[in-house]
């Protein structure tokens, strides 16, 4: 497991600061008191900057697990020298099989390490077959890192970047701690520059800061707190299964609202991680990409995932989805083609058949709205229906996602549908914890409609005073939950 919260907020992050802004400001006095006199754009002693945030980066990835940080190394290693190669033979045919290999062999240890487990499961499961089932442990964060070196690969191979000759930099690249372990996914374009010419800006660190805290508050203030009434529910439920006798006191409104809470925490949580992420890279000087943009106020399921996972959704589109043919081969290999991009981001979430149904369920109903048109429907303000059928959808899908087991899918799926009372003085008694968290699901609600959003961006001076005292406040009570309570991990770690 990697950093806790507590070790992070506390030692690991304001380590790393003080000797990166330690270097910055010895660079600064170098420039200032050179022959030229003139201070320089960029930090003279950005390489020493460099190998800080590296060293950084791979001791932050091997806290946890050492050995995981030699196959994130490796990778790293096979695709700079499949790039220097790919470059020596640009336009060749040489060139192109590099390439082919570099990319079969990033995907395959993705596949052994990721999926070698559920496809022996899945065989296993027809009568006479018997494959020995290797056991082994998912490296943190190796779908988002493995996604990032192939967009350079795949980009090199496009002429959209250059090749990096040095392979630190390529390293520094994928290993970058801000995201490294839950995204967003950054792709090589995106910092190829500022790998090797940022500049220091104030108004960067300001801004990245309070765009930390604000994903800080996210996770700690709301996330974690819901996932304590949907874990709760749950819990409950599975109690059940193991043969107590409390399953009677978890009924339909108790699942809708379970159901619920898990919608917000999967947003709170992942949005949050991406704007500490954003946040964190902005003060460091790189400007990652938005990777969310309130989706739950979507009209159609095309719109939510134009909004929801951007750097994700943008991958699957540009690596998988146009070169497959994208909507230029006629309607029936279009339909095709959208079934099996969400096949494939039903898996890479996770290597289990309920990612792969739930793939399966965003690419049916994208058809339908593509087949109706839909989702190209532009509504000319809020619409109540239209919203609210699109949140249900959405709703029931993070059901799919979030309960592995079919037969516990199926029974959940039949109680929402199927009225049942719940009994909440026996919930209550069973786990106190879980109707105590309940305010903060409507509270989760409000934030994650853009209400907001006039404190974040406005110019006005009395916003731009009140924006850093609210992040003040939400600092601190960010600091008195996590002291008080225990700690609960990223959802998007273990992808």
């Amino acid at each position: 497991m990697s950093f806790d919260t507590t070790s992070f907020l506390f030692l690991f992050l304001p380590a790393v600061l003080t000797l990166y802004f330690a270097v910055e400001i010895a660079g600064r006095l170098m420039a200032r008191n050179s022959a030229h006199g003139v201070a320089a754009v960029v930090n003279p002693l950005l390489p020493v900057q460099n190998v800080v945030l590296l060293t950084a980066s791979l001791f932050f990835y091997a806290w946890g697990e050492p050995v995981h940080v030699l196959l994130l190394l490796a990778a790293s290693m096979v695709a700079w020298g499949g790039g220097m190669l790919m470059s020596r033979w640009r336009g060749t045919r040489a060139g192109k099989t590099v390439m082919a290999v570099t990319v079969a062999l990033l995907l395959l240890s993705l596949a052994v390490f990721k999926y070698l487990g559920f496809l022996t499961d899945t065989l296993n499961s027809v009568p006479c077959i018997d494959i020995p089932v290797v056991e082994m442990r998912l490296p943190i964060g190796i779908s988002f890192y493995t996604f990032q070196i192939l967009s350079y690969v795949i980009d090199l191979q496009r002429g959209q970047v250059g090749v990096q000759r040095n392979p630190l930099r390529l390293l520094l690249y994928v290993s970058l701690f801000p995201q490294l372990i839950a995204g967003p996914i950054v792709r090589y374009q995106t910092v190829e520059r500022e790998l090797t010419r940022r500049s220091f800006s104030v108004d960067d660190v300001y801004n990245g800061t309070l765009r930390f805290i604000r994903g800080l508050a996210k996770k700690v203030i709301i996330a974690d707190n819901v996932a304590r009434f949907s874990d709760g529910v749950y819990d409950i439920y599975a109690q059940s299964m193991a043969g107590a006798d409390v399953y009677d006191s978890v009924g339909t409104t108790a699942l809708w609202l379970a159901s619920l809470a898990y919608t917000m925490q999967i947003y709170f949580d992942f949005s949050g991680y991406s704007d500490m992420a954003i946040g964190l890279g902005r003060i460091l000087g790189f400007h990652f990409l938005e990777n969310f943009n309130f989706p739950y106020v979507s009209h159609s399921i095309t719109e939510f995932w134009r909004r929801w996972h951007i750097s994700l959704s943008g991958w699957f589109r540009d690596y998988v989805y146009i070169p497959l043919g994208g909507n230029r081969r006629g309607l029936r290999r279009q339909l095709v083609n959208i079934m099996t991009v969400w096949a494939l981001t039903g898996l890479w979430h996770g290597a289990s058949w309920n990612f792969v149904l739930w793939g399966m369920y965003y690419g049916v109903l994208l058809i339908v709205e593509k087949s109706l048109k839909l989702g190209e429907r532009k509504s000319a303000g809020f619409s109540l229906h239209r919203w609210f059928l699109t949140f249900v959808i959405v709703d029931l899908g993070w059901v799919l996602f979030h309960i592995t087991d079919f037969n516990d899918l199926g029974l959940v799926l039949q109680r929402m549908f199927w009225w049942h009372p719940t009994d909440w003085l026996r919930m209550m008694a069973e786990n106190s914890d879980t109707l105590l968290t309940l305010p903060y699901i409507p509270l989760a609600l409000v934030f994650c409609f853009p209400l907001f959003a006039p404190i974040v961006t406005s110019r006005r001076p009395v916003v731009r005073f009140l924006r850093p005292a609210l992040a003040l406040a939400a600092l601190a009570l960010c600091y008195v939950y996590i002291i008080s309570s225990s700690f609960h991990p990223f959802i998007y770690f273990r992808f």
